[in-house]
């Protein structure tokens, strides 16, 4: 249904009645005009570059308030649960990336450059209180000491299985009459095989440890030695070789696992703070900037702007006029200010002057 569908003339309309209706129907046939013309990039063009001059005039704190964009921080990251249909997306997305991958030539060195891989290396080799830290850590740790027993005791277990079960097999052996000096040595050389695994365990342990939390503390030398050994094992291999470890389920369910991690996370105070900290630094950063200047903070242009819109509004528009629903939609819009009663005075007044 057009604009002229919706309008009917009626002779019992007065004359400001019937102005504003042909007025109307005009403005609607130069409106679309306007939008799916021939000249209609440029109209685009006019339109986005009068805005983008308006905004050099305007400042942050002019046009939102802290509160207010704290509030939508609040609504879509910290309130706003996905619908099914995006999970479901989501899932969807997660299972052809992991085909995409098993199909694709690509290294760990594709990913990662060789330039980026020296920057964050020479930065961890900067982070010398970090490593103390952790030296310290690796050293007094019970929960460190308790995993290197335990590797110890597989370890020696591994290793040494007679020397484990020796003790255990004699300990068995049927008691003969007259042989008490051997049991209380049987006895002896088990008591004895104990302490000694025990030793052996303590120090396998502490040298495991030691080790470990030495690793920490390496020269800055030694430690780029070490760390480019393994980035120059790693970064040739494919990505390939990485995916083909999982299964499909297995990315879907990361993203699942990321996502709901994600929901109690943002829930927990310290989050939230920092969330809500970090809108307020960004706030009061460019609160008396313009909104020009905001934009060309954040590497936006009038160019770039004009280009994203004319990439989407050619096909968006003929979809709309296609559908015969552009023309309703102005015509939608517009309608109200010509029914209003003052703006069918100023006609009147107009007529009636002439």
């Amino acid at each position: 249904m057009t604009s002229k569908d919706q309008t009917v003339t009626d002779q019992t309309l007065s004359p400001s009645e019937q102005l504003a209706q042909a007025l109307l129907l005009e403005q609607v046939r130069y409106f679309k005009q306007q939008l799916t013309g021939e000249h209609s990039p440029e109209y685009l063009q006019h339109i986005t570059h009068l805005i983008f001059n308006t905004s050099q005039h305007l400042t942050l704190g002019q046009v939102v308030s802290l509160e207010q964009l704290q509030d939508v921080v609040k609504r879509y990251a910290l309130e706003m649960q996905l619908g099914a249909g995006l999970l479901e997306f989501i899932g969807e997305i997660a299972q052809k990336i992991y085909l995409y991958t098993l199909q694709s030539t690509a290294t760990v060195n594709d990913l990662v450059s060789d330039y980026q891989f020296e920057i964050w290396l020479s930065k961890f080799l900067e982070l010398d209180n970090v490593r103390v830290y952790l030296n310290q850590f690796l050293k007094s740790s019970p929960a460190i000491r308790q995993l290197c027993q335990f590797i110890a005791t597989t370890v020696l277990q591994n290793k040494l299985p007679i020397l484990f079960t020796t003790s255990n097999s004699k300990s068995q052996l049927p008691e003969r009459a007259g042989s008490e000096w051997k049991r209380k040595l049987r006895q002896f050389s088990s008591i004895q095989q104990q302490r000694l695994e025990q030793k052996l365990e303590d120090y396998l342990a502490e040298f495991i440890q030691q080790q470990l939390a030495g690793l920490s503390i390496l020269s800055n030398e030694d430690l780029e030695i070490l760390i480019r050994d393994i980035w120059d094992d790693v970064k040739e291999k494919t990505i390939y070789q990485y995916a083909s470890q999982l299964k499909p389920i297995d990315i879907e369910e990361f993203f699942v696992l990321i996502y709901e991690y994600w929901k109690e996370l943002r829930q927990s105070p310290l989050m939230q703070n920092l969330i809500l900290h970090g809108v307020e630094v960004f706030y009061r950063f460019y609160e008396d900037e313009t909104l020009q200047d905001l934009l060309f903070g954040v590497g936006l242009t009038e160019q770039d702007i004009q280009t994203e819109a004319l990439r989407f509004y050619p096909k968006a528009i003929q979809a709309l006029d296609e559908q015969n629903l552009l023309e309703p939609l102005i015509f939608n819009l517009l309608k109200p200010f010509y029914l209003r009663s003052d703006t069918l005075n100023v006609i009147s007044k107009h007529l009636k002057s002439n």
